[in-house]
């Protein structure tokens, strides 16, 4: 039986792959897609920024193996200050749409993108959204990274095209302060970089890092700094 059940989910994993690269091969700036540790297949993009997964990262351990910590409890995020994950609401249902969603520290640790792979910097995200934001990469429309219709993102879903098949889902957040942003209305992504404005006096490092995002009602990126203990998605982007 259990010879069985392991010949049945290699060969789901294998038509799940092969289902994905056919549909890529339609976009024309598609890229191999890539696996992770966990065997969650991504979706990937060639751009002039780099190339980049066109999902949301879903990994529960690190590329060494290592399982991430899960967080069970939205109360919780607020009091961790080591590497965590969990998923909006606790639902893991969650993850099949929008990715499962990690604090900065799990970030920082460097390895829950796949090996060969990286969270972004805030410049690298910069270059992606001035890329997507028009025909002059003037970035006056990176809402154009945006899944189009309302499907997901609540009406109006303003500017979204999805003109580089970048499937930009409105993933939603669990902030520092325990207040969920619902899925439909917005995504904020964790950048590698950290605020540097941010020191806290008693540990002398950075308490906040930098974010980019998206939201359903609005063309521009939204960026700020958010403290690292809150829960956002993840994308990632090839080593150069």
């Amino acid at each position: 039986m259990k010879q069985f059940a392991k010949f049945f989910l290699t060969f789901f994993l294998h038509l799940l792959f092969a289902f994905i690269l056919v549909a890529q091969e339609e976009n024309d700036n598609a890229g191999m897609p890539v696996r992770d540790i966990d065997g969650n297949v991504y979706r990937v993009i060639m751009t002039e920024s780099g190339v980049w997964m066109a999902d949301n990262l879903k990994a529960l351990k690190y590329n060494d193996g290592t399982p991430i910590p899960i967080i069970r409890d939205n109360k919780m995020w607020e009091k961790t200050k080591t590497p965590a994950f969990g998923f909006y609401s606790m639902d893991v249902k969650y993850t099949e749409t929008y990715g499962a969603i990690y604090n900065w520290y799990a970030v920082s640790t460097g390895k829950i993108c796949p090996k060969g792979w990286h969270v972004p910097t805030e410049d690298e995200w910069v270059d992606l959204m001035d890329y997507a934001g028009g025909s002059e990469k003037s970035g006056d429309n990176p809402a154009k990274l945006k899944e189009k219709g309302t499907a997901h993102w609540k009406a109006p879903n303003t500017g979204a095209t999805n003109e580089i098949n970048f499937y930009a889902l409105p993933a939603g957040e669990v902030s520092y302060f325990n207040t969920d942003a619902e899925p439909g209305t917005m995504t904020h992504w964790w950048t590698s970089t950290e605020d540097k404005t941010s020191i806290d006096p008693t540990t002398k490092k950075a308490s906040n890092a930098n974010i980019v995002g998206l939201k359903y009602n609005f063309n521009s990126r939204s960026m700020g700094t958010y403290q690292k203990e809150s829960a956002l998605p993840v994308r990632c982007k090839m080593d150069d």
